[in-house]
């Protein structure tokens, strides 16, 4: 039979080659590196979570301004606009580097978990299987017990035949000293062999921790493995969805302004590019991810060799146990052998010899309860590797799956942006806007058909801005001279409208006087007999011409001296009756002159005052036509400005220079846009006058001290030379001999020697260095 010790030799030698606290130390180095990666990923899902939180203020920012771009399309909110949107992109770049640096370092982890539990399991497959071993021990210890008993049964058959108890005696007497030598010898035996069954039973314990240890870390990188697949898919659809929904709303916002259009072409055009990225990131993570499923092949190819390994350092510790039992056997038979030459004395009895048997038997039934605990575990642990392999299996294919839908979704993508609106349709949105524009401003042109935007001879929309400008500016200029004929015309008719005024001031003065000499014309004639009386015939007066040219000449300027009275006598008072009704008769001649003169006067006063009315309405209408020029010319103002900041760029210098009709028109929108301005001025006057004279005072001074940063400078340096000045005169009189006499003031109440002596302390102490 071969020795059961050379079999368990190589075994032996295998597990010692293991090196146990070194691989305890690696494990519990892995172990720290994969607690400082696992605070590390919480640090990471901190800063994760508050980029993502940047990201959504970002996009709720975005929307906020395509509510107000789309209520309002001013400049002002077209920039917040573009502003916002590309704050957007740097939070998305950001993002995405967040979330990748986040999946590289979860690959990291998972990789270095991965490569040490595969080190781990290598040193175990490497290592032979210590149950067939064991069960040769088992096999072989069963039969030693066996060989026991019959010693055993052997011994007491002895016993019963021994006749010469004292032949027997005296022998074990004689041979007592080297009995007692061969039980000391057995029982350091039995004490080493019982120390290495201790050694045996504390290094299966450290292997069950260790299987422990190793099942934990198993189940910690699966958790991980999962919770990180779960997290990184959640975050993966929810920055889908939102992506989706940021291009859903530019498309929109593209087909409802005109600049923020080709802004939101470049950023689908930009998240193509990530898209196209991130196709790339998933086809390298999938390559990784192959490259990973080959390390998972080779880590379980090394763990199936620890597990060889280890089964060989069990075979190699069981055939050390047979020869151990070998050794035993021998011992027994030498003692059987003794035995059967001198039974036992007094030196050492049978029952002791029966327990240490037990002992025996115990330890070894303990061994093959370890080995059977061993084969046991081995057997869970292949089982074990074979679910990881299928596990390994199924996330291989599910990541095939999610590559696949990832490349569909990118196809998807890709037909979304083909199938977006060509660049010709896109222009023809823009001048149909434009046309819009336009009318929206009530910007009738004459030369529509000769118009770019409307045409579409050009398609540049710089040169359309610049011929919109450049009509602009022809508009302003023609509207400028036609007001300035128009003000020209203003004033000649005001003047002709004062000329007509004087006129019929005159007029009506003239009519007031005459009105008035006639009726003084009238109060002055005595009351005579009838006017139709025959007239007395009488030689004619050769006076009588005079007479009535006096008489005319009175009725008409009744301020003018009396005629002088003819020499001749006394006439009759025939000739008076005459005379009376001649005068009645040219009076009566001279008020229907006087009469026919205001009629006529009347009439043209009242054509004056009909053309006075229509001077008039005429003015009222070009003052309305004035008012409506200088609102057009607000408006003209408000589409250059409009333009102006439309198109910021070198070709606009020209419209830079500016002149007095163009700052007129500025502080006309700006008086427009603000109108509280005026009203703040008001109120601010209104306060002013308010105030008493004192307050009113203060408030002038402060505003004039404190109005500019030259008087605020003034102000400090004056405060602070005024502390310094008053700090230097309080410590340069605090020093002087005026002040030392006013401090020793208090010492004239002493007598002189005091005084003096006090003096000459002072001194002293200041003389002290």
């Amino acid at each position: 039979m071969a020795d059961p010790t050379l079999v368990l030799q190589p075994q032996i030698a295998e597990w010692e080659a293991f090196n146990w606290d070194t691989t305890l130390a690696g494990m519990d180095a892995t172990v720290q590196q994969a607690k400082e990666a696992q605070k590390q990923s919480l640090q990471a899902r901190k800063q994760l979570t508050e980029t993502t939180k940047q990201f959504k203020r970002s996009v709720k920012s975005v929307e906020q301004a395509s509510s107000t771009l789309s209520s309002d399309g001013s400049p002002a909110n077209i920039q917040a606009t573009v502003k916002s949107i590309d704050s957007l992109s740097n939070e998305c770049r950001i993002t995405v580097k967040s979330y990748q640096e986040a999946i590289d370092n979860l690959t990291r982890r998972c990789k270095n978990a991965e490569g040490s539990f595969a080190t781990i399991v290598q040193t175990l497959i490497e290592k032979t299987n210590p149950a067939v071993l064991l069960q040769q021990q088992q096999s072989q210890m069963a039969q030693l017990l066996r060989t026991v008993e019959k010693v055993n049964q052997e011994l007491q058959s002895q016993e019963k035949t021994i006749a010469n108890y004292k032949k027997e005696v005296q022998q074990l007497k004689t041979s007592g000293g080297g009995g007692s030598g061969m039980s000391k010898e057995e029982r350091e035996e039995l004490i080493s062999l019982r120390k290495e069954v201790a050694e045996y039973e504390v290094e299966f314990r450290s292997l069950k921790n260790q299987d422990i240890t190793i099942r934990k870390l198993e189940a910690r990188i699966a958790e991980l493995q999962t919770s990180g697949e779960e997290n990184l898919k959640e975050e993966l659809e929810k920055h889908k969805q939102e992506l989706e929904e940021t291009e859903g709303r530019r498309v929109a916002e593209a087909l409802e302004r005109e600049a923020a259009l080709e802004r939101k072409v470049q950023g689908l055009e930009l998240q193509l590019k990530a898209e196209r990225a991130g196709r790339e990131a998933t086809q390298t993570h999938m390559l990784q991810a192959d490259e990973g499923v080959s390390q998972r092949e080779a880590a379980w190819e090394a763990q199936r060799r620890i597990i060889v390994d280890d089964s060989n350092r069990l075979r190699e510790s069981l055939q050390t146990a047979t020869r151990e039992r070998d050794d035993l056997r021998l011992k027994v038979a030498a003692l059987e052998g003794n035995k059967t030459q001198a039974p036992p004395s007094g030196g050492i009895s049978f029952g002791d010899f029966a327990a240490e048997r037990k002992a025996y038997d115990l330890e070894v039934a303990e061994l093959s309860e370890t080995a059977s605990l061993l084969r046991d575990e081995l057997r869970a642990k292949e089982e074990m590797l074979a679910d990881v392999n299928r596990s390994n299996g199924l996330k291989i294919d599910s990541l095939e799956r999610e590559n696949l839908n990832l490349q569909m979704k990118v196809q998807n993508l890709q037909a979304d942006l083909d199938s977006a609106p060509s660049q010709a349709l896109v222009d023809s949105m823009k001048r149909e806007l434009r046309i819009l524009k336009r009318l929206e401003y009530n910007a009738d042109d004459v030369d529509a058909d000769l118009d770019p935007e409307i045409a579409g001879d050009e398609k540049d929309l710089e040169s359309v801005l610049v011929s919109k400008l450049r009509r602009a500016e022809s508009e302003l200029v023609t509207e400028r001279t036609g007001r300035s004929g128009l003000v020209k015309e203003i004033n000649s008719l005001k003047e002709a409208l004062m000329a007509v005024k004087k006129e019929k001031e005159e007029a009506d003065s003239l009519v007031a006087r005459l009105e008035r000499d006639l009726e003084q014309a009238i109060a002055a004639t005595p009351p005579s007999g009838s006017h139709h009386s025959a007239p007395v015939k009488s030689e004619p007066h050769p006076l009588q011409d005079d007479q009535s040219s006096t008489t005319l000449q009175s009725v008409l300027d009744p301020e003018s001296a009396p005629p002088p009275k003819s020499p001749a006598s006394t006439p009759n008072p025939s000739m008076l009756r005459r005379v009376a009704s001649e005068k009645a008769d040219d009076d009566h001649s001279v008020a229907t002159i006087v009469m026919a003169q205001r009629d006529r006067l009347r009439a043209r006063c009242e054509a004056l005052e009909a053309e006075r009315d229509s001077f008039k309405r005429e003015l009222q209408v070009q003052v309305q036509a004035s008012e409506s020029l200088k609102t057009d010319n607000t408006k003209l103002y408000e589409k250059v400005r409009y333009l102006q900041n439309y198109n910021k760029g070198p070709n606009n210098r020209r419209g830079m220079d500016r002149d007095l009709d163009l700052e007129t028109l500025e502080q006309r929108y700006e008086a427009s846009v603000d109108p509280f301005r005026q009203f703040s001025r008001a109120e601010r006057q209104r306060k002013l006058n308010e105030m008493s004279p004192v307050e009113r005072a203060v408030f002038i001074v402060a505003k004039t001290v404190l109005g500019t940063k030259e008087m605020r400078t003034a102000l400090f340096f004056y405060v602070v030379a005024l502390h310094l000045l008053v700090f230097f005169t309080t410590t340069h009189w605090s020093h002087s001999e005026t002040c030392q006499s006013r401090n020793n003031e208090h010492l004239a109440i002493l007598p002189h020697e005091q005084q003096t002596a006090h003096l000459r302390g002072n001194a002293n102490i200041e003389n002290q260095p």
